[in-house]
């Protein structure tokens, strides 16, 4: 009786066995990086002005210090002329203003020009989980995840080099790379989702 009942088990076990391999197959690890390029939602809205904050506030007082009081033009440079180009270009002009007591005038009256090219100025989202592939037969470039488990990572990512124009001795002076990163994470089941990081605490 010992033994019968030992090798009826054995094709249970087996059975369990396949079906850990097959779920093990689809289920897999997995990151992925994609850019953004609306800011619709207010999360993405605020990564990314928080993170340009965040890079005027990075300006080493040092760096131009021999500036203060003096007539200063900014130009602001990025790949897209888009909105959020404007909104730093603003936001550098007060901060500009503000900290370092710089006058902000038109190119005519400078006696300084200061350069920003910015090479970020925008989000990003990361995802690493567990996540079964939903294989689309018609056109397997369609292929989507069903997430078992992710933890959503989402990024403002703001970076800049500025140069300096002398326009009186007509030289050109560079300062070192600003780069700020905001983030917000947060977990994610197919039953319910939580915060991990928040973006402040409005």
């Amino acid at each position: 009786m010992t033994g019968t009942n030992t090798y009826s088990v054995i094709p249970v076990v087996k059975i369990y066995f396949a079906i850990l391999i097959c779920l093990m197959a689809l289920t897999s690890a997995c990151s992925t990086r994609q850019a953004h390029d609306s800011f619709s939602g207010s999360t993405a809205q605020r990564l990314v002005t928080h993170s340009i904050q965040k890079l005027a506030e990075k300006i080493d007082q040092a760096d131009i210090d021999f500036m203060q009081g003096q007539p200063v033009h900014l130009k602001s440079h990025f790949v897209l002329d888009n909105q959020n180009l404007k909104y730093a270009h603003e936001y550098f002009s007060l901060e500009l203003r503000r900290q370092f007591d710089v006058r902000i005038v038109d190119i005519e009256q400078a006696a300084y020009i200061i350069d920003l090219f910015f090479s970020s100025l925008g989000t990003d989202q990361d995802t690493f989980g567990f996540a079964i592939p939903l294989v689309n037969l018609n056109d397997p470039s369609e292929t989507l995840s069903f997430d078992i488990l992710a933890i959503d990572m989402y990024h403002g990512v703001s970076e800049a080099k500025m140069f300096i124009t002398n326009v009186a001795e007509d030289s050109i002076e560079t300062r070192k790379k600003l780069l700020a990163r905001v983030r917000t994470d947060e977990v994610s089941t197919p039953i319910f989702s939580f915060p991990l990081s928040t973006l402040g605490n409005d």
